[in-house]
């Protein structure tokens, strides 16, 4: 009786779920897509900061889009911390129309992210067959 090999060989698709989190684009890198890497990088993390510039800096607080926002990855709790120290030194205008379009921006950036990271794990996880026409 023979059994299943417990690790498969190749490239990890939980590795690749985790370095897109760390660094946006990260599991596209993993898996040798160096192009869509550098793509989702470029987007997402364009995404992100021009959400701090338009809400002012204080964008990244702790309130429902939070969640949505750390989705971003990693560079997103130091943009964390830099919202707070923006948000001690100037209070926040929550009416504010520049403020709530740069929550918007960051928390797009995050779902964004998501999805990317989604993609890098399944591509990984369920690499597409080959019939017997492309062989």
């Amino acid at each position: 009786m023979t059994r299943a090999p417990l690790f498969l060989p190749g490239p990890s698709p939980v590795i690749a779920l985790v370095l897109g989190w760390v660094v946006p684009g990260g599991g596209h890198a993993y898996a040798g897509k160096w192009g869509k890497a550098l793509l989702f990088f470029v987007l997402i993390t364009t995404l992100q900061v021009a959400g701090l510039v338009i809400g002012g800096g204080t964008v990244v607080v702790w309130r429902l889009w939070l969640f949505a926002q750390v989705c971003a990855g990693a560079p997103t709790l130091a943009l964390y911390q830099l919202s707070q120290y923006f948000a001690i030194h100037s209070p926040i205008d929550w009416a504010d129309r520049l403020h709530e379009m740069g929550t918007l921006y960051t928390a797009v950036a995050g779902l964004m992210n998501l999805l990317v990271m989604m993609d890098a794990y399944l591509r990984l996880a369920y690499p597409p067959r080959q019939t017997e026409e492309d062989v």
